[in-house]
Parts: structure tokens; C-alpha cells; sequence
């Protein structure tokens, strides 16, 4: 049997754009959102992820599709862990020239996310020195909680490129 031809997980399923065709990326994200502009190779591979403004400041989201999921037939626990890594690394203060690295983030499971959901994420500066920054964030999906993260990030001594 093909993968193509390979039925979805349970839980799993297409999903139909308003369009009517299928689409593995399911459909398009809410009104508002665009895609990142400050991405790694790494971000491109499990997104698309999305970003928007707002008065409150930047919101991230994605849409959990069939790569996102795991036997369980919900999102992989390392995909929520990855998105809040990616949400709370863009941080207001980031130098986008310069190389910034997670050194550590603590992640708290609240509350599963399912395929054709779409998940957001804030984050909020905590605390700044002269090379380390303190995040904290929160991923959502609609009211409900799925995850809280803090994180410490380091700026190398070193430039892009």
C-alpha cells in the first residue's frame, strides 16, 4: 500500500477547504495572520507558522494537521513544545542579526490539541540582561489551555551568516 493510499490514524482526518479540495495543510489561518518572516529552516519544516499584531502585542498560530499528530491521534507533545520554542523566541528585544539560543525551557502539558484545531501562542518578556533574556508564554487553542512554557535564551557572541 502506497502512504498516499494509507488510511488517517484515528482522530486523524483531511481537511476540506472552503474551496471544496483537500489539502494536507488544511485550511488557510484566521483573518489577520500571515506567515512568520523571521523563520529557520527547522520552523519552515513543521509549520506553516503565523503571525499577527495585535494591540495587546504578537500573536503566533498554526493549524494542527496530520504531520502534527501523533498515535494518539492529537498533536505530538514536541510539536506544542516546538511552536512555544518558536513563540517564545521572538521576543520585542530579539536582535534578529545576531545568534540567539534556547538554553532552557520548562514546559507544562495542560490540555490536548486535535487535527484541524488552531493553536496560538503569546509570550511575554519577564526579565532582560546584557546576554540573557527570560520568556514566559502560554499556547491556547480557542479558551482552553494547552500549554505554559518559560524559557531562558542566550545571545552568542557571534553574527548571522
Amino acid at each position: 500500500m502506497a502512504a498516499e493510499d494509507t488510511p488517517p490514524l484515528a482522530g486523524q482526518a483531511e481537511f476540506a477547504p472552503p474551496d471544496g479540495t483537500v489539502s494536507p495543510e488544511g485550511p488557510g489561518p484566521p483573518q489577520g495572520f500571515v506567515p512568520m518572516t523571521q523563520t529557520s529552516p527547522y520552523g519552515r519544516l513543521v509549520g506553516p507558522v503565523y503571525e499577527k499584531t495585535t494591540s495587546a502585542g504578537r500573536v503566533f498560530g498554526f493549524r494542527v494537521t496530520d504531520k502534527h499528530v501523533n498515535l494518539g491521534g492529537v498533536a505530538h507533545g514536541g510539536m506544542l513544545a516546538t511552536f512555544a520554542d518558536i513563540v517564545l523566541g521572538q521576543f520585542a528585544a530579539r536582535d534578529f542579526d545576531k545568534v540567539t539560543v534556547t538554553v532552557r525551557m520548562v514546559t507544562d502539558f495542560l490540555a490536548p490539541a486535535r487535527p484541524g484545531d488552531w493553536v496560538e501562542g503569546t509570550a511575554n518578556l519577564t526579565r532582560q540582561t546584557k546576554s540573557f533574556f527570560f520568556v514566559d508564554g502560554v499556547v491556547t487553542c480557542r479558551t482552553r489551555n494547552l500549554l505554559n512554557a518559560s524559557a531562558i535564551f542566550k545571545v552568542v557572541n557571534r553574527r548571522r551568516g
